[in-house]
């Protein structure tokens, strides 16, 4: 097993030979910690992703939500203008026309383009037919911040998902660590390599893991 060499102002020094199939194992121990590790690293850093994505999502949700409310207050007003509108527009009383939308540029604006039935003819009123006349920028804006805010959550499910994923590899890799540390200390021939092949499966299996969600 080993050699001993003696010197003439020395102690004896013996060499030992460490069998190839101790250093194989060595290596895959060292190999499988740091993939653990690259695992459980990518895995925290997709939840932070996941978390930022979702909270600047509900964020912009909100603001969205915040639009919509204040385009229907001001689409409420301005029906009931409308109404007071289309009263003094049919007794004659212009004054109190030109009075009335003065209130609402949108709604005047609405207005001139419903009479001349630019986009839709037979429609009762600016706020009606399949393609209004009345628009507010709040209902656009919202639109767009909502899709925007549809976007942002999908990021986050995707680090969700992709983070849920490096945590399996996380597993995989424990597991081929604790078989490898076994079959480091054992003797018997059979369960030690037996061993070494069931953590070397499962270091491949998390190594496969990583590389396919990173890809």
């Amino acid at each position: 097993m080993g050699e001993a060499e003696t010197g003439d102002t020395g102690p004896t020094v013996e060499r030992v030979r460490t069998p190839r199939f101790d250093i194989l194992i060595a290596v895959l121990l060292g190999v499988t910690a740091l993939l653990a590790a690259g695992a459980a690293f990518l895995a925290d850093r997709d939840d932070g992703r996941q978390l930022r994505f979702l909270q600047e999502a509900d964020v912009t949700l909100a603001e969205a939500n915040d639009l919509y409310a204040a385009g229907d207050r001001q689409k409420a007003l301005d029906q009931t203008i409308f109404v007071n509108y289309t009263q003094a527009n049919e007794s004659g009383d212009t004054q109190l026309v030109e009075y009335l939308l003065g209130f609402s540029p949108d709604l005047t604006a609405a207005i001139r383009v419903w009479t001349r039935g630019r986009f839709n003819p037979n429609a009762a009123t600016p706020f009606t037919g399949n393609r209004p006349a009345y628009g507010l920028f709040q209902y656009t804006d919202g639109d767009e911040l909502r899709e925007e805010s549809e976007a942002l959550f999908a990021k986050g499910d995707f680090y969700d998902d992709r983070g849920d994923n490096f945590v399996l590899a996380t597993v995989f890799l424990a597991l081929a660590l604790a078989l490898l540390g076994v079959a480091s200390v054992i003797w018997i021939r059979g369960w030690r390599l037996g061993l070494t092949v069931a953590g070397t499966a499962s270091t491949i299996t998390g190594a496969a893991i990583i590389v396919v969600n990173l890809a």
